[in-house]
C-alpha cells in the first residue's frame, strides 16, 4: 500500500512540474479604430479593421508541417511567413489563413481627418463596410473554419490571440461590443502581449523600443506595406512571432485576459 501511495504521489509531482504545453495555434491580430490627435472619441472608440493572421505552430524535427488552410476572407501573405523553416529550426510557426475586412462605425460614422491620415482607410471604405456585430459573426465563422472555436464561439484546443499591446482586446473590442450590447465572444477572454516583460524581452534580452516597424526589422525580418493598416501591422507583427518560434520561445500562456464577467484580471469595473 505505501509503495502504491508513493508511486501516486511521484506522478502528481511529475505532473505539477512538467511545462505547460506549447500552443497549437497563434492568431495574430492588430485593429485600427476610429481616432482623433483633438478629442477623445465618445462615447466609445470604434474598429474600422478588423484583421488577423492565424499561424500553425508545429515541431519540425518530428515532421510535422502546417496545412494551408486559407478562407475567410484570404488575403496573400507574403513568404517569410508561409515558406519552410531555417536549417536547424525544431519548432515553427507557418501562416495558414488571414481574415481582413473593414467595419462601418455607427457612433461617429465620419472618420476624422487624423484618422484617415493616420491609417488610410478612406470613409467610403468603411461606408461600404458592414456593422461590427456582422464582422464579429464572420469571424467567429472564420475561427470555426479552422477548428478554433465552437458553435457558441468557445476556444476549442489550446490557441491564444497574439497583440502587440493590451488595447486592440481589453479596451478597444471589448469596450465597443459592451456599448453596442453585442456579446464578446468567449475565446476573447486571453490573449499574449508580445511587449509583456516576459515575451519579446524576456526572448531577445532588450526592450520592444521603436514602435512595431524597428522591432520587425530588429530581428531580421522585412518590413512590408503601409503601417497602422491594421492587416499589414498583423502580417508584420506575425513575422516576430514566427522568428520567436523559430529561435526557440515556447509561447505556453496568456499574458492578459478577462474573467467571467469580461473584467480585465486586476481591474474592478
Amino acid at each position: 500500500r505505501w509503495t502504491s501511495e508513493h508511486n501516486n504521489h511521484k506522478r502528481r509531482r511529475r505532473a505539477l512540474d512538467a511545462p505547460p504545453p506549447t500552443m497549437d495555434h497563434l492568431i495574430v491580430l492588430d485593429f485600427e479604430w476610429t481616432a482623433d490627435d483633438r478629442r477623445r472619441m465618445l462615447p466609445v472608440a470604434e474598429i474600422t479593421q478588423f484583421p488577423s493572421v492565424a499561424l500553425e505552430l508545429f515541431n519540425v524535427r518530428s515532421g510535422g508541417a502546417a496545412p494551408d488552410r486559407r478562407g475567410g476572407t484570404h488575403r496573400s501573405l507574403p513568404p517569410d511567413l508561409t515558406d519552410a523553416p531555417p536549417q536547424g529550426a525544431s519548432h515553427d510557426a507557418r501562416a495558414v489563413s488571414s481574415f481582413d475586412t473593414f467595419v462601418r462605425p455607427t457612433l461617429n460614422p465620419a472618420l476624422t481627418e487624423f484618422s484617415v491620415r493616420l491609417t488610410a482607410i478612406s470613409q467610403d471604405q468603411v461606408d461600404a463596410a458592414t456593422t461590427i456585430g456582422a464582422v464579429v459573426h464572420r469571424y467567429v465563422k472564420w475561427l470555426r473554419s479552422l477548428g478554433l472555436v465552437d458553435s457558441g464561439g468557445s476556444r476549442v484546443g489550446n490557441w491564444s490571440f497574439v497583440t502587440w499591446g493590451d488595447s486592440d482586446i481589453m479596451q478597444t473590442l471589448r469596450l465597443e461590443l459592451r456599448h453596442k450590447s453585442i456579446p464578446l465572444p468567449p475565446c476573447f477572454d486571453r490573449w499574449i502581449n508580445l511587449k509583456s516583460p516576459g515575451v519579446f524581452r524576456r526572448h531577445y534580452n532588450r526592450e520592444p523600443k521603436g514602435g512595431l516597424r524597428s522591432c520587425v526589422e530588429s530581428v531580421g525580418a522585412k518590413w512590408e506595406g503601409r503601417a497602422h493598416n491594421g492587416f499589414v501591422d498583423s502580417v508584420n507583427t506575425a513575422k516576430i512571432v514566427r522568428h520567436m518560434v523559430q529561435t526557440g520561445y515556447l509561447f505556453t500562456r496568456p499574458t492578459r485576459g478577462l474573467d467571467k464577467c469580461g473584467v480585465p484580471f486586476g481591474q474592478k469595473e
